[in-house]
């Protein structure tokens, strides 16, 4: 685990912005709730369900838990696969004889899901922007030289 003394600021990726569904925001702050005060079964149920939320409202569809991640995981191609196996791995639901995670694999689940949601819901439609804001310039360019729109596409349809 990173060493809380090397800043005092928490990373970008940690706290969920508003941008990512509040159904799944608010059950990744419950089972980091749970998470903090020791309720471990408590905690891996949020998280889980945070994955069920979210795989739902993303209309991922699949026979199985783990086809349904790998659906969400091909319309999300930038978002990194280890986020995918971790929650295949950390996220179905456990069995009767161990109903919940320890307390490490727990926080490895809900930092993923943190990450995850900042991949999805904040990179993906910065990059967009970043793209979109490059292909105006580049048009702009090649049309004050030649009179014409550009052949040169930075961001494809």
């Amino acid at each position: 685990m990173p060493d809380a003394h090397l800043s005092s600021a928490a990373p970008a990726f940690l706290t969920i912005d508003t941008r990512a569904p509040a159904a799944v925001r608010e059950l990744i702050v419950e089972a980091d709730g749970c998470l903090k005060a020791g309720f471990l079964t408590g905690g891996t149920v949020c998280a889980q369900k945070a994955i069920q939320t979210l795989l739902q409202h993303e209309s991922a569809e699949g026979a199985s838990y783990e086809a349904r991640l790998h659906a969400l995981s091909q319309k999300y191609p930038s978002v990194p696969q280890s986020l995918f196996a971790l929650c295949i791995r950390l996220g179905e639901s456990p069995s009767k004889e161990h109903p919940a995670l320890d307390v490490e694999r727990l926080k490895v689940l809900v930092v993923a899901l943190k990450i995850m949601l900042y991949e999805i819901y904040v990179l993906g439609p910065d990059r967009v922007d970043r793209l979109k804001y490059l292909q105006q310039m580049v048009e702009a360019c090649e049309a004050g030289a030649h009179g014409q729109k550009s052949t040169v596409v930075a961001f494809p349809n």
